[in-house]
């Protein structure tokens, strides 16, 4: 079996009942549906809040991402899920794609994350600080998944500015949606809102923007190609490291970078 992971997606489905946002996949062998619920299944037996980081063009594929912001090494999608679900697994994946389909209901926050300064923290806490030290753009949409409680909505920030002070406001609400999920059971609809299916799908443009980022910020911090490969511990792709500082013309891997290179690095960063 493939290396598999649970990514978000949009829960709207067409009149087939496969998912909307992967209507025009063209590499599936059939429609792309959810996983089914069966008779005697408890869609709402877990509870967890899920925090997960994508890539921007993957986000928008999923379509839990509308925004037209293109990929580039410094943007990525975050998305915060505080849900009741249950999973779905299945050893032979509908469509040559999807193994499994996490159901359920709860809150959804999209953060696209642009123009970020620095390595990429993939907390919620950590953007939200980021955005406040003007070290990110931050773009956010919430929405509801299985519910849809005037009340509950009341309680959410009002759209602008992502800040410190909107994440603590969104927390509280969290914690409101929580306790109106627990308390109305009954009036919850268990909706499609993550898939499993390989980690390789459409997502390693991700995976190569915070290696190429962690590199940038090596040189920046003036710290030898050695240094830096050192210190990934390998969590970022080397060759990829090695590719960045050969790029900004660095071979030698014990090289000590100059007051250029820095500047280079920097002007990497910003652009």
């Amino acid at each position: 079996m493939a290396n598999l992971e649970w990514f978000p997606i949009n829960p709207l489905l067409d009149e087939k009942g496969a998912f909307y946002s992967l209507a025009n996949e063209k590499e599936a062998k059939d429609a792309l549906k959810p996983v089914a619920l069966t008779a005697g299944d408890n869609p709402f037996s877990q509870s967890e809040v899920i925090q997960r980081s994508i890539s921007t063009n993957m986000a928008a594929e999923l379509g839990i991402l509308t925004s037209n912001t293109s990929g580039s090494y410094n943007s990525f999608c975050f998305s915060y899920e505080a849900m009741l679900f249950t999973d779905k697994i299945v050893s032979t994946p509908i469509a040559g794609k999807i193994y499994g389909t996490r159901w359920g209901a709860g809150l959804r926050v999209v953060l696209n994350v642009s123009d970020l300064k620095g390595e990429a923290q993939l907390k919620f806490g950590a953007i939200a600080a980021s955005a406040e030290l003007g070290l990110a753009k931050v773009e956010y949409r919430i929405n509801t998944i299985g519910f849809n409680d005037p009340a509950i909505l009341k309680l959410f920030p009002d759209p602008g500015e992502f800040n410190f002070a909107t994440y603590s406001k969104i927390i509280e609400a969290s914690a409101a949606v929580k306790k109106y999920m627990a308390e109305n059971i009954d009036k919850l609809q268990a909706q499609p809102f993550q898939v499993y299916m390989s980690s390789e799908y459409k997502n390693n443009d991700f995976d190569k923007a915070r290696a190429v980022i962690y590199a940038a910020n090596q040189l920046k911090n003036r710290n030898s190609l050695f240094k830096a490969i050192t210190s990934a511990q390998g969590k970022y792709d080397v060759g990829l490291i090695r590719g960045f500082y050969q790029m900004m013309g660095i071979l030698d891997e014990r090289y000590e970078p100059s007051r250029n290179d820095k500047r280079k690095a920097e002007q990497f960063l910003s652009s």
